[in-house]
């Protein structure tokens, strides 16, 4: 699978958590996707809607707006390529890939590291669809660092 770049576009509005989702610097792909691999999609996305709430929604925001403990994960301003001044990330984030990565040892805040990997990518397969971006299936590693945020 080749690299996709995503290119910017304005807050899109969705009815996930009736939210208002734009991933910053991004913009939904256009991949069709199989009907077995939009019912793998669909099944980690509402689990990751679930285990967002769970897990990040505390400090994140309910509408991944970001607050004073944590940055937006949704929006205009959610994962910049630079690390904003002050901030617990030290790396860029490029891809998916990068995002997904620094998150699975650094999130949740309060237990670093604890989560299953596939609770990690339905989360982030949830932040990723829920933003526009248009995943061809469940999200997996080589999906991840085929989508570029920042080039």
């Amino acid at each position: 699978m080749g690299m996709r770049t995503i290119s910017p576009l304005s807050i899109l509005p969705i009815g996930v958590l009736g939210l208002v989702f734009g991933l910053g610097a991004c913009h939904p792909s256009t991949v069709q996707s199989s009907a077995a691999g939009s019912s793998a999609l669909t099944a980690q996305v509402e689990r990751g809607k679930l285990l967002y709430g769970e897990h990040c929604a505390k400090c994140h925001g309910d509408g991944g707006q970001g607050s004073s403990k944590a940055p937006p994960v949704v929006g205009k301003d959610a994962f910049p390529l630079q690390p904003r001044p002050g901030a617990k990330r030290d790396v860029t984030f490029r891809t998916a890939a990068d995002v997904f990565a620094w998150a699975t040892e650094h999130m949740p805040g309060d237990a670093p590291g604890t989560l299953a990997t596939d609770e990690y990518l339905a989360i982030f397969a949830f932040d990723l669809t829920a933003n526009g971006v248009k995943l061809t299936g469940a999200l997996d590693g080589p999906m991840a660092q085929s989508i570029v945020l920042h080039p």
